[in-house]
């Protein structure tokens, strides 16, 4: 039992008793292996895919890169959204620090004469609830 060249691809050796190797054999079924089916980056259409996705390698460090800069944008929002609680918030209540006195003193300083609390609530309540006496 010797061992000769296949016939059709004349690559791969055969025994005497065989027609053709197992490679050729699988390509006449119609079978391809895996290995020799290369798929094409769905995003550029050039370069060939990564095994396991549908874009390639440049494709998919862009991907990557676009996602992280999505998330450093999505954090700094975060933190400035954060910065501006921090500003609205007093620091201490300066209001009821003042003493009621020294309260009245400015308003006679100003020459105005505002109204108390008390003053505001019952002008309000003369009014109906679109302002009309």
């Amino acid at each position: 039992m010797g061992l000769r060249k296949c016939p059709r691809c004349e690559l791969n050796y055969i025994r005497d008793d065989e027609q053709v190797c197992n490679v050729c054999k699988r390509h006449m079924k119609g079978e391809v292996e895996a290995d020799e089916l290369i798929t094409i980056c769905s995003e550029c259409g050039e370069n060939p895919a990564v095994r396991g996705s549908e874009l390639c390698a440049i494709c998919l460090r862009e991907v990557r890169r676009q996602e992280n800069l999505e998330k450093l944008v999505d954090e700094m929002a975060e933190n400035a959204v954060d910065d501006m609680h921090e500003l609205d918030m007093p620091l201490d209540d300066e209001e009821n620090d003042i003493p009621e006195m020294e309260l009245e003193e400015i308003d006679k300083e100003l020459g105005g004469d505002m109204d108390s609390d008390e003053d505001l609530v019952q002008d309000e309540e003369e009014f109906d609830e679109w302002g009309n006496p």
